[in-house]
């Protein structure tokens, strides 16, 4: 899958939240957010990686990151 930015990211997010079935309170409480702070992440523009990756760790799901040239060729 390609990301072009980080909202299809939250998104993709909120996609794990809904098949797990974990509402926004249960993840809060998991990573030490309060309600309102983890809703404030999730509709940001830009997000750290720092914040991507506690909210991960939350959903006990890891990011994978690669990288690639625009011609879909991966680089090394």
């Amino acid at each position: 899958m390609v990301i072009n930015n980080t909202r299809q990211i939250l998104i993709e997010l909120q996609k794990i939240m809904i098949e797990k079935g974990i509402k926004k309170k249960k993840l809060s409480d998991k990573i030490g957010l309060s309600s309102s702070a983890l809703t404030s992440r999730f509709n940001q523009d830009n997000i750290s990686i720092d914040s991507l990756l506690e909210i991960c760790d939350g959903l006990d799901v890891c990011m994978d990151i690669s990288f690639s040239n625009k011609d879909d060729t991966k680089l090394s």
